[in-house]
């Protein structure tokens, strides 16, 4: 018996091989997906009537000290935007807001609640940090057109963003503690 030769078996082999498919390959990746870009942010004018703006972010806070009592409104844990202060011993109540006129000069602070619109004379006060404050009576009937002003009443300093401030009763009790004297 004789042994067949190896070369047809290797010929057998490779052709069997060639039978076999070709290994898959993955797919090409995805392309990457397409930026989008966001819509423009559009800001809204705010509507022309003032009562129709939203009221500035921020709570009341009252107290009592050595001059009389004093209400502050602003963002919590942050200073006062606005403050009303009685003076008991003068009879004279302070509205003060965040901020300062140039170093010298004086300004005014616009008040508009929904019954009346007045410009008073308003200067930089010595307190850390500076306020813009302008003094009342204590019977001046403006503070009366704040407190019963439908719900907020705003305030206008030339340089500053005005404030539309909500009429809570902090203020309302500030006023009554310098008309009542205590």
């Amino acid at each position: 018996m004789a042994f067949p030769r190896p070369f047809p078996f290797a010929f057998a082999a490779l052709a069997l091989a060639g039978c076999v498919s070709a290994p898959k390959t993955s797919a090409p990746p995805p392309p990457p997906p397409a930026k989008l870009t966001p819509p423009p942010v559009t800001v809204q004018p705010r509507p022309s009537n003032w009562e129709d703006w939203r009221a500035t972010p921020g709570d009341w806070a009252y107290r009592k000290d050595a001059r009389g009592s004093v209400a502050l409104f602003g963002p919590p844990g942050a200073n006062a935007l606005f403050v009303i202060r009685c003076d008991q011993a003068a009879g004279r109540i302070y509205l003060s807001r965040g901020g300062s006129f140039p170093v010298g000069q004086s300004g005014q602070m616009s008040i508009r609640t929904s019954s009346t619109a007045r410009t008073l004379s308003a200067g930089n006060s010595s307190e850390s940090p500076p306020y813009v404050a302008a003094e009342l009576v204590g019977s001046d009937r403006l503070l009366d057109a704040m407190v019963y002003s439908r719900g907020k009443f705003l305030v206008s300093v030339r340089g500053a963003d005005d404030l539309i401030v909500p009429t809570w009763a902090e203020f309302a009790r500030v006023v009554e503690d310098c008309r009542a004297g205590g």
